[in-house]
């Protein structure tokens, strides 16, 4: 066999074109003359397209778990107050907090003495206090922009209405013949047995609503209705 042969047979292809490169033909050129460049693509002898070749194993990258970050709870901001205004005959309660109440009320708890039945009182961006109205009776409760915060009171002339807030709880030991709530989450309406006879109770955007009536020597606790059936009857709007 030709030395070219050999050189095929043996797999060496870079030496075979080194040979021919080297050999002439009778007219005294090249014998890889005419020959054309495989391009790398081509080549497959390379151990690139070997089928029985191992590829590398690429080891997947670690996922890194970034935890969410718990939002801060936002705490009143100005100002803790407790005051009787003589304009207007409100007692206003603002920015109270549970730290605030510790320090002002009596063992955490907020006190107001009602003096006159014309006073009313309004409770604004509180958080985690109980307030306590003392008196026979007054005006009106408001309460706004609040969260956590229990009220307790004997009898409210008007109503008493809750607005943009969430987690309220109102006591009434005497009567109220009105409640209004508005656009607030989580609310406990604390009846007497006085003032179940006669109260009424407005909702408006607000959910998770409950209310506590005596029941013998227990209490009894039932769901305020969220959602209502709508009908057009003689021309009117009725809701069940």
């Amino acid at each position: 066999k030709s030395s070219v042969g050999n050189t095929v047979m043996g797999g060496n292809v870079l030496g075979l074109m080194s040979e021919l490169s080297t050999r002439k033909n009778a007219d005294g050129s090249s014998a890889a003359t005419g020959l054309k460049h495989v391009t790398k693509d081509k080549q497959t002898w390379r151990k690139e397209f070997n089928k029985d070749a191992k590829s590398p194993v690429t080891k997947p990258k670690a996922v890194v778990k970034i935890a969410p970050k718990k939002l801060a709870k936002k705490k009143p901001t100005g100002l803790p107050i407790l005051e009787y205004q003589e304009r207007g005959m409100k007692w206003v309660v603002e920015n109270q907090t549970k730290e605030s109440a510790m320090k002002e009320g009596e063992n955490g708890m907020l006190v107001i003495d009602i003096t006159d039945v014309k006073q009313q009182v309004y409770i604004y961006n509180c958080d985690e206090v109980t307030i306590k109205i003392k008196g026979n009776k007054f005006k009106s409760l408001i309460i706004d922009k609040c969260t956590k915060v229990n009220a307790i009171f004997d009898t409210i002339i008007s109503g008493c209405e809750l607005v943009n807030s969430s987690k309220i709880a109102v006591q009434v030991d005497g009567v109220c013949p009105a409640f209004t709530i508005d656009k607030t989450i989580g609310v406990t309406l604390w009846m007497s047995e006085g003032t179940m006879k006669v109260t009424s109770i407005a909702t408006s955007m607000s959910s998770e609503m409950n209310v506590s009536i005596p029941d013998g020597d227990d209490r009894k606790e039932m769901p305020i209705p969220e959602q209502f059936v709508h009908k057009l009857t003689a021309g009117s709007v009725t809701s069940e």
